[in-house]
């Protein structure tokens, strides 16, 4: 079984944060990062340096040195009755609803998951969304109005973390550099507020996956080919002012076969183009033969 090596760049909040960022929002904010500090050429070669092969997931959990993935897709199409088959019948639909309805699994469990064994599911995460109270004051009358929106806030010794493959010396001069500039001035939504603040610190993760030619993504993607498993996630965003069009990825989690993913470009208006990142950060996953009818694994 092949064992994966990565990067892991650990995120330590220094306060909430809207949502777990995903692989297309850390690279728009490296993108951002990048051209201040070394102008719109240097934007230019940070895409060119995730074409020739580097690569980053989206944000997920940790705590302390406890890992958390997105479960594979590929569990969803077991036949559990037949997996579970050797457990008493409560204890069987007990694990079965647990399993289905997980959406991170620790590390030791992620990998027991990808060769499509039994597994289990975490019983507490290390962060939770809380609704927070928030007040709008009308800019003419200072009439208040009242609204909630969602904070992501995470326990003690916890925060997030994404993966990246690829050159050491394009992460020493691109992306540690953005981590740097990042760290003070925030990832998502409402930074000038305060949120996606945070410290960070370098680490390694390794995966043992299995022989498979088909590959569970742990970042958002946009496939160049039809998935052999998958959710839609439909996202927008900001850029300088300017709204960006929304685009339909494919989530983590969900399973591709032989599909690096792409990077486009849309035009708003600015005077320099807007990189959106969609490149697939592939594991190998088995996945039941059921699911891969009409579907070529190569």
């Amino acid at each position: 079984m092949p064992r994966l090596r990565f990067k892991a760049v650990k995120l330590i909040p220094r306060g909430p944060i809207r949502e777990l960022p995903r692989a297309d929002t850390i690279f728009g904010a490296m993108g951002n990062a990048v051209a201040t500090l070394f102008g719109a050429k240097a934007v230019d070669e940070l895409v060119e340096g995730f074409k020739s092969g580097a690569g980053i997931s989206s944000a997920f959990p940790f705590k302390g040195d406890t890992y958390y993935l997105p479960k594979p897709l590929s569990v969803g199409a077991l036949d559990f009755e037949k997996l579970l088959k050797d457990l008493p019948e409560e204890e069987r639909y007990t694990m079965e609803k647990a399993m289905k309805k997980a959406g991170y699994l620790d590390l030791r469990n992620f990998e027991k998951a990808l060769r499509l064994e039994p597994f289990d599911v975490p019983k507490a995460m290390p962060f939770r969304k809380v609704d927070v109270p928030r007040v709008a004051l009308d800019r003419v009358t200072n009439d208040s109005n009242l609204y909630f929106w969602d904070e992501v806030r995470f326990k003690e010794s916890s925060g997030l973390y994404f993966l990246y493959s690829g050159d050491e010396g394009f992460f020493r001069d691109y992306i540690l550099p953005a981590l740097r500039y990042l760290s003070d001035t925030g990832i998502g939504g409402k930074a000038t507020w305060g949120f996606g603040l945070f410290d960070f610190r370098l680490d390694e993760l390794e995966i043992s996956a299995p022989e498979s030619p088909c590959n569970v993504t742990l970042s958002n993607a946009l496939p160049t080919k039809t998935p052999v498993l998958w959710n839609l996630v439909r996202k927008g965003g900001w850029s300088s002012g300017r709204r960006k069009p929304k685009v339909n990825f494919i989530s983590e989690g969900s399973i591709v076969a032989d599909d690096p993913g792409k990077i486009i470009s849309i035009d708003l208006g600015l005077a320099y183009r807007v990189y959106v990142y969609g490149f697939t950060f592939p594991v190998p996953a088995e996945v039941p033969e059921e699911a891969l009818r009409g579907v070529d694994c190569p």
